[in-house]
C-alpha cells in the first residue's frame, strides 16, 4: 500500500518546490482584490463627481450654431441666479449692457452681442437673437416672449434721385424696382471682398470666407442663387440677403476646353477627375470642340451637367 502511494503520489524535491510556488501564486491572486480594497481608498466618489461635472459642462455648453459669427466653441457660461433676473419688453438692437444683465445674460454673452452689433449686425426678427452662438436654447426660450423689435425706418426721401443698380444687374433679368425699400447695401458678389460680405444680414467672417473661396474656385458667380451651393448657407439665410446682392456675370472666368490641361479642368469644383480626363481624351481623338454643346458627344456628360458648367467654358480665346 505504501509502495503504491509512492508510485502515484510521490514527488521529487524540485517538483514539491514547484507545487508550493504555484499554490502561493494562486493564493496571492485570489487574495489580491481584498488586499487592494483594504489598502487603496475607494475612488468611486471622485469618479462620480467628475462625471457629474462633465455632464453639467455639456448641459450648459452653448450649442454652436451653423450661423456662428466666429466659428469657435465657447466656454461654459455662468448665469445669474434666477432671483436676479428681471423680465421686461426690450428691443435687442442697441440694448444697453446694464439691461442685458438685468435679463440674466453673462458678460461673455453680452460681449458677443456687442461685437456683432459693432460689425454692423442687426436683429430684424426675434429668431435672429437665437443665431448669436453664445445664446443657448434655454436663454432664447425665456427671452423670446419679451422681444419687441421696432420696424426699420424707411429710406429718407431727398431730392437726390435714387441710385440705380449697375446695368449688368438688369441684364441678369432682375427687376431693380423690386428691391425692398430701406435696403442699405447692394453688393456685386463677384467684386465684394470678405469684409464687404459681412455687411450682409446673417453673414459673418466664417460664411464670408466660404463665399470668397467658393467664388474663386468657380471663377465667379454667374447667378446669385449659386450662394445656396456654399457649404452651410441655407434657403432661409439666402432669402434674407438676396435683395441686397447681384452678380456681374461678364467678369466670370471661363476655361477654354480646347487648350485647358487636365489640371485646369479638374481644379473647377463642378468638374470631376473622370469628366476632365474624358474631355482631354475626346479632344485628342476627335480634335478641338467647335462649341461647348459638343461636350454632349462625351458619354459621361449629360445635359444637366452641361447647363451647370456651360457659363464657365468657352472654345476660343476671343
Amino acid at each position: 500500500m505504501r509502495r503504491w502511494l509512492f508510485v502515484y503520489f510521490g514527488f521529487s524535491r524540485t517538483e514539491l518546490y514547484g507545487i508550493l510556488t504555484l499554490m502561493a501564486l494562486v493564493s496571492l491572486l485570489w487574495a489580491s482584490p481584498y488586499v487592494y480594497q483594504f489598502w487603496v481608498k475607494d475612488t468611486g466618489t471622485i469618479a462620480d463627481a467628475g462625471l457629474v461635472a462633465i455632464r453639467e459642462f455639456h448641459a450648459s455648453r452653448l450649442l454652436a450654431d451653423a450661423d456662428s459669427e466666429i466659428g469657435t466653441p465657447v466656454a461654459e457660461e455662468r448665469y445669474l441666479p434666477a432671483t436676479a433676473v428681471e423680465y421686461f419688453e426690450f428691443d435687442p438692437n442697441g440694448l444697453p449692457i446694464v439691461d442685458w444683465k438685468r435679463l440674466g445674460l453673462s458678460e461673455r454673452q453680452i460681449s458677443v452681442i456687442k461685437n456683432y452689433e459693432a460689425k454692423g449686425g442687426r436683429f430684424r426678427k426675434p429668431v435672429d437673437l437665437r443665431r448669436i452662438y453664445s445664446i443657448s436654447d434655454a436663454d432664447y426660450a425665456r427671452l423670446a416672449p419679451y422681444i419687441r423689435i421696432a420696424p426699420s425706418e424707411p429710406a429718407r426721401r431727398t431730392d437726390t434721385p435714387p441710385v440705380e443698380a449697375p446695368a449688368s444687374r438688369a441684364q441678369d433679368g432682375e427687376d431693380v424696382a423690386t428691391v425692398a425699400p430701406g435696403t442699405v447695401i447692394s453688393l456685386d458678389l463677384n467684386r465684394a471682398d470678405s469684409l464687404a460680405l459681412q455687411e450682409l444680414p446673417g453673414i459673418g467672417p466664417v460664411f464670408a470666407s466660404r463665399i470668397v473661396r467658393f467664388r474663386d474656385r468657380l471663377g465667379g458667380f454667374h447667378d446669385k442663387r449659386q450662394l445656396l451651393e456654399v457649404y452651410g448657407l441655407d434657403l432661409e439665410r439666402y432669402n434674407g440677403l438676396e435683395t441686397q446682392v447681384y452678380v456681374d456675370a461678364a467678369i466670370v472666368s471661363r476655361i477654354n476646353i480646347n487648350t485647358a490641361s487636365y489640371q485646369e479642368l479638374v481644379a473647377h469644383p463642378f468638374i470631376s477627375s473622370k469628366q476632365a480626363n474624358a474631355v482631354i481624351q475626346y479632344r485628342h481623338q476627335h480634335g478641338p470642340f467647335d462649341s461647348v454643346e459638343a461636350l454632349l458627344e462625351i458619354v459621361i456628360i449629360d445635359e444637366d451637367f452641361l447647363r451647370k458648367i456651360a457659363p464657365y467654358l468657352k472654345v476660343s480665346d476671343d
